[in-house]
C-alpha cells in the first residue's frame, strides 16, 4: 500500500514539476517578448509586470501579466501574451495607460473605511448591499493625472447596477462614479449554514426559442404584441416544450439550479426563486415564472455548448462556477445588465420583459463569457463588448434557420424585445465600416454593430462552430483596453493557430482576412499552404519515422531532384532542402516539437508529420 502511495506522490510531483517548468519557460519567453516589443505595446524598461495566470486552450496558451507600482496594481494595466501550440508568440496586447503613468506615493493617507462611506454617498446607494469590494489601485484620470485610489465596488438591492467609485487615497476626493454593468442597450442616466441534500433531477418547461415572432414567422403586431405581459392562444402556441436535463431536487422541492446556472433574486423587484413541488415548469408568459425558466434554459444550454461541445472552459470564478441571474431586476427598468464584480446577470421588465427574448439573455451572457475568457479583463472600448454580446445572441438565433437571408429579420438582434414600439433594436448588416477614430466610450451600442456584422459575415461563410471557436479563442487573447482592431487581429490569429485542427483550413483564414479587411480592419500579411489539410493523406508519398527526432526519410517515386519544403501548421515555411532517390533524408533536429507539413515544391504532394 505504501509503495502505491509513494508511486502516486512521485508521479504527481513529476507531473506538477513538468507543468511548472513549462509555464515558467513560457513566462520567460513572454517577458522577453514584452521587452522586445516595448515600443509597439507601449511599455518601458522601468515598468514592472507580475505574472498572474495562464490559460491553456484550443489554439495554444495565453499568459497574463499585471502592471504594478510598488506592489499596487495599475488600473487597466494588464498584458496578454498568446503562444500557439508550438510555443511561439503569435499575439500580444498593448497597454496604452503605461505611457501616461507618473511616479507617485503609493502609501494611502485616506482610509478604506472613509473611502467606502464616501463612495456609498456619491453613488446614491440605497437598500441592502449585496456585494462590495474595496481595493487600492494606481489610476490615470481622463485629464492624464496619475492618482492612488481606493476602487470601491458596490451592488445593492434597491440601486441596480455595478457601481465603481474611484476615491483619491490621499485627498479623499471622489474622482469618478461609474456604473460598469454591461447593458444590452443605452441605459437611462440615473442612478455557513447546513444545507439540505441536493439531488440532480430532470424536468420540462415551456420557453420561447428564440422568440414568438421567429417561431410563428410573423411581424410584431396583432396577437403578437407585448400588451403588458398578457398572453393569448397565438403566443401560447409559439412556446416550445423542452427538457430541463439538469435541475435540482431538495427535500421534495424542484429548483432552477444546474451545474452551470442558478436563478437568484438580488435586485428589485422581489419576485422569488420559482421553486415548486413539480419538475414541470409549464408557465404562460403572463406568469413571472416564464421569464425565469426561459433565461435558465438558454443560459444553461449556452454554457454547456461552450464547455462541453466546444471544449472551451468558460465559467464564473465565483459561486463554485455557477452563474447567478435575476429574471426580474434592474429596478423594473426596460434594460438588462451583466455585473462584472459579482459576475451576475439581471433582466429588466419594461415593455417586453427582457428575459422573454433569447437575444437579450444571450447578449448579456456574451458580456459574461467575454469577462471570463479574458481572466476578468474584458474591454468595452469602441463597442467591442456590445458587439461581442450581439454576436453571441445572433450566433444562436441564426442557427435555428427561421428567417431567410433576404428577410429583414435575418439580421435583427432583439427581434422580440426591439424593432417595435419599445425600442429600435440593432442589426448585423450594419453598413458603416470600422475606422480607428471610433470613440472608445461614446455610442458603444451603435458602433458595436460593426464588430457583430463582421463576425456574422464570417459566420455565414465558415459556419457557426468555427466562428464561435475563433470568437472565443480570439477574445481570450485580448486585454482590458483592447479595441475592435485588436480583437479582429486576435480572432484571425486564433484561426491561424488552429489550422489543421477542428476543421480549420487556410481557406478559412483567407475568408476571415477578406471579411475583416472589407469592414475596415487592418490585417497583417499572412501566407498559408493552399492545399486543404483534409487532402493530405491522398498523396502517394510516405515519411518515416513519424514522429521523427533527427532525420525524416521521404519515400516517393522520384523522377528528378525535388525541393522539399517544411511548413508549420499556420503556413510559415521553416526549412527547405533538395532530395532525390540517392539522398532522401531531411534533417529536422533543429525544429521545435510539434506538427508540420512536408510539401514537395511544384507538386500537390503534402504529408503531415510530428517532430518530437
Amino acid at each position: 500500500m505504501n509503495l502505491k502511495i509513494n508511486f502516486f506522490v512521485a508521479s504527481f510531483a513529476l507531473t506538477f514539476s513538468t507543468m511548472y517548468a513549462q509555464t515558467t519557460t513560457l513566462e520567460s519567453k513572454a517577458r522577453d517578448w514584452i521587452s522586445a516589443n516595448s515600443n509597439k505595446i507601449g511599455t518601458a524598461s522601468k515598468d514592472h509586470f507580475e505574472f498572474k495566470s495562464s490559460r491553456k486552450s484550443l489554439s495554444g496558451e495565453t499568459l497574463r501579466f499585471q502592471q504594478d507600482i510598488n506592489g499596487v496594481p495599475v488600473y487597466e494595466g494588464d498584458i496578454a501574451v498568446h503562444f500557439n501550440n508550438r510555443g511561439e508568440v503569435t499575439f500580444g496586447t498593448e497597454v496604452s495607460v503605461s505611457k501616461k503613468l507618473k511616479q507617485l506615493d503609493t502609501h494611502p493617507t485616506y482610509s478604506k473605511t472613509d473611502a467606502f462611506d464616501k463612495a456609498k454617498i456619491a453613488a446614491e446607494i440605497k437598500g441592502e448591499i449585496t456585494h462590495q469590494e474595496n481595493d487600492l489601485y494606481v489610476f490615470v484620470t481622463e485629464e492624464g493625472e496619475t492618482k492612488l485610489v481606493h476602487r470601491v465596488i458596490i451592488n445593492s438591492f434597491d440601486t441596480p447596477g455595478d457601481w465603481e467609485i474611484m476615491v483619491d487615497a490621499h485627498s479623499g476626493e471622489v474622482i469618478r462614479v461609474l456604473d460598469i454593468a454591461n447593458y444590452h442597450k443605452d441605459k437611462p442616466k440615473k442612478k455557513t449554514i447546513n444545507k439540505p441534500a441536493e439531488v440532480k433531477a430532470a424536468g420540462t418547461a415551456y420557453i420561447f426559442n428564440p422568440n414568438p415572432l421567429s417561431v410563428a414567422h410573423v411581424a410584431y403586431g396583432g396577437d403578437y404584441v407585448d400588451n403588458n405581459d398578457a398572453t393569448n392562444a397565438s403566443l401560447d402556441a409559439a412556446r416550445s416544450l423542452v427538457t430541463l436535463s439538469d435541475i435540482t431536487l431538495t427535500n421534495g422541492t424542484y429548483s432552477l439550479k444546474s451545474k452551470y446556472v442558478q436563478v437568484a433574486d438580488f435586485e428589485s423587484p422581489a419576485t422569488g426563486l420559482f421553486s415548486q413541488a413539480t419538475p414541470n415548469f409549464l408557465f404562460n408568459r403572463n406568469e413571472q415564472g416564464f421569464e425565469a425558466v426561459n433565461a435558465f434554459y438558454h443560459l444553461d444550454k449556452s454554457m454547456a455548448y461552450i464547455n462541453e461541445t466546444l471544449g472551451i472552459v468558460c465559467k464564473s470564478t465565483l459561486n463554485n462556477g455557477i452563474l447567478l441571474f435575476d429574471p426580474h431586476g434592474v429596478g423594473g427598468d426596460d434594460n438588462s445588465h451583466f455585473i462584472p464584480s459579482s459576475q451576475r446577470l439581471a433582466f429588466g421588465e419594461g415593455c417586453v420583459d427582457d428575459a422573454e427574448d433569447t437575444d437579450v439573455v444571450l447578449h448579456e451572457f456574451g458580456h459574461a463569457i467575454h469577462y471570463w475568457v479574458t481572466g476578468l479583463k474584458s474591454s468595452s472600448s469602441q463597442g467591442l463588448g456590445e458587439g461581442s454580446g450581439d454576436y453571441w445572441a445572433m450566433s444562436y438565433s441564426r442557427s435555428l434557420n427561421q428567417w431567410a437571408p433576404t428577410e429583414a429579420h435575418y439580421n435583427w438582434v432583439f427581434g422580440w424585445d426591439g424593432h417595435n414600439e419599445c425600442w429600435a433594436g440593432r442589426i448585423t448588416n450594419y453598413p458603416t465600416k470600422y475606422t480607428s477614430s471610433i470613440s472608445n466610450t461614446a455610442n458603444i451600442h451603435r458602433d458595436g454593430q460593426i464588430w457583430a456584422t463582421t463576425l456574422m459575415k464570417i459566420y455565414d461563410k465558415i459556419g457557426k462552430d468555427k466562428t464561435d471557436r475563433i470568437f472565443l479563442e480570439g477574445l481570450a487573447m485580448t486585454n482590458s483596453s483592447a479595441n475592435q482592431q485588436t480583437a479582429a487581429i486576435a480572432v484571425r490569429q486564433a484561426a491561424i493557430d488552429m489550422v489543421g485542427t477542428y476543421g480549420f483550413t487556410c481557406d478559412d483564414v483567407a475568408i476571415i482576412s477578406q471579411e475583416m479587411t472589407t469592414t475596415g480592419y487592418t490585417m497583417p500579411a499572412y501566407e498559408c499552404i493552399t492545399l486543404a489539410v483534409s487532402d493530405i493523406n491522398k498523396n502517394s508519398v510516405a515519411v518515416y519515422p513519424n514522429p521523427a527526432n533527427e532525420n525524416l526519410t521521404v519515400v516517393m517515386d522520384f523522377k528528378k531532384t525535388e525541393t522539399a519544403e517544411i511548413y508549420s501548421l499556420e503556413g510559415r515555411k521553416v526549412s527547405e532542402s533538395n532530395i532525390n532517390s540517392n539522398n532522401n533524408m531531411i534533417n529536422v533536429s533543429k525544429l521545435n516539437k510539434g506538427v508540420y507539413l512536408l510539401k514537395i515544391k511544384g507538386t500537390d504532394v503534402v504529408q503531415k508529420f510530428i517532430k518530437n
